[in-house]
Order: structure tokens, then C-alpha cells, then sequence
């Protein structure tokens, strides 16, 4: 699973639009989506930002890996 992926499910199972985290990051909806499209990447800052808003760490949010599914 792709860091964009990871990303796109997180921020869904959050209930969040790309808008409503863009304004929580401080970027355009235009930067989220082409993070979740894994056109770009964020700035580490923002991975630290992303990881602590959804409760994961840096390394399961961007290693090629998958989270475990919630029931």
C-alpha cells in the first residue's frame, strides 16, 4: 500500500474531506490530492503532522506496507 493510499484511507476513516485537511495542514485540497494520488510527497513535517493527527507512526505511514484492516 502506497504512502497516497494510506493516506486516503486514513483521512476517510477520519471523516475528513481533503479540504478540511488541507486547512488542518496548512496546504491547498490541490496538495493533498496529489499526495494521495502519489504524484508528490509531503514535507517531513507534514508526515509527522499526518501521523500524529491519524495515531500511526512515520514508519507505518510510509513504508511500503499495510495497515492492519479495523473491524
Amino acid at each position: 500500500m502506497s504512502f497516497g493510499q494510506k493516506l486516503q484511507m486514513l483521512r476517510q476513516q477520519a471523516g475528513m474531506s481533503q479540504d478540511a485537511l488541507a486547512e488542518r495542514l496548512g496546504v491547498s485540497r490541490q496538495a493533498v490530492s496529489r499526495w494521495e494520488r502519489d504524484e508528490t510527497m509531503p514535507d517531513p513535517d507534514k508526515i509527522v503532522t499526518l501521523a500524529d493527527l491519524f495515531g500511526v507512526t512515520t514508519d507505518k505511514f510510509t513504508k511500503q506496507e499495510n495497515f492492519p484492516k479495523r473491524q
